[in-house]
């Protein structure tokens, strides 16, 4: 047999003798008859053989065609169940896993995350880190095992981005301040948060702003989630926030709905590591993460 023999000639071997008709072998390979009679050709060729001779109207394998059928069926067996991915047991998984996430994230629900991890990998040495300029450049490297991120154009070529939910950037404010609405929060200090990977969508919302001609008075300019929810607790102070994050201490201005800006949290991982079992367990546990959150916000929120 010549050494560039295509394996796929064999599944048309296998089904022409149960079929024993070119027409319904080409139905069940999705071919058109003559395609079939090339690749028979082919086969013929390649096998030495003539495979097939026309009795009574259908095609009977020839000897050497019964001779060979139960090993082929049994190779193509074995190449189907090397193709299938290998079942993963987050149990035995005793390497690294770093995750990567926005500051504001982690310091919301990274512990929960944090924890869920320590119990369903707990053999495995797992980090935390916040998302910074390096990170998408350590997710190519392999560093960075995944990240979680809001949806963004222009990611670097080789990430892929896969949806985990929709949320919006609302404003909000402190629930330790009590309920008030945007009649009353728009004349209060906002606070312009530098957030890595974030920036793009801030911007969007700031020109959305303009665009319905509202006036945001951003007096305090801070890097970090934490002194930015710090500064929200102890002062009378706006924040444009992720409604995902919000909760009794994070609360909605009410009245400035109008004003939410929809966004799209998503996972990033190298395109290559997207169906691996690490990854895709991984990804189940921040989905349910997500989903759980989003559906006590919605419970949270007041019946109109």
């Amino acid at each position: 047999m010549r050494s560039d023999f295509d394996l796929n000639l064999l599944k048309t071997l296998v089904i022409l003798a149960e079929k024993k008709n070119l027409k319904k072998t080409g139905i069940s390979l999705g071919l058109t008859e003559s395609a079939v009679s090339k690749q028979l050709a082919r086969l013929r060729e390649h096998l030495d053989d003539e495979l097939f001779v026309r009795v009574a109207g259908v095609l009977e394998p020839t000897d050497y065609t019964l001779s060979i059928l139960p090993r082929v069926n049994i190779a193509l067996t074995d190449i189907e169940d090397a193709l299938i991915p290998i079942s993963f047991n987050p149990q035995n998984y005793s390497g690294s896993i770093n995750l990567a996430l926005p500051d504001l994230v982690m310091e919301v629900f990274g512990l929960t995350l944090y924890e869920t991890l320590q119990r369903e990998f707990p053999n495995a040495l797992i980090a935390l880190h916040n998302w910074g300029e390096e990170t998408e450049n350590k997710i190519l490297s392999g560093e960075i095992n995944l990240g979680i991120h809001l949806l963004h154009p222009d990611r670097l070529n080789g990430l892929y981005q896969q949806r985990v939910c929709g949320d919006q950037l609302v404003i909000a404010i402190a629930g330790n301040h009590g309920v008030h609405d945007w009649q009353t929060v728009k004349h209060w200090p906002f606070i312009k948060q530098k957030n890595i990977g974030w920036n793009a969508q801030r911007f969007h919302f700031i020109k959305s702003l303009k665009e319905l001609a509202v006036e945001i008075d951003y007096l305090h300019d801070i890097d970090t989630a934490s002194l930015a929810l710090k500064l929200m607790r102890s002062q009378r102070v706006g924040n444009v926030l992720p409604s995902l994050i919000l909760g009794e201490e994070l609360i909605r201005v009410q009245g400035a709905e109008f004003l939410d800006y929809e966004v799209v949290w998503t996972t990033c991982v190298r395109l290559t590591d997207r169906r691996s079992g690490l990854y895709q367990y991984l990804y189940k546990i921040i989905l349910t993460l997500f989903i759980g959150q989003r559906r006590e916000d919605i419970s949270a929120k007041p019946a109109n």
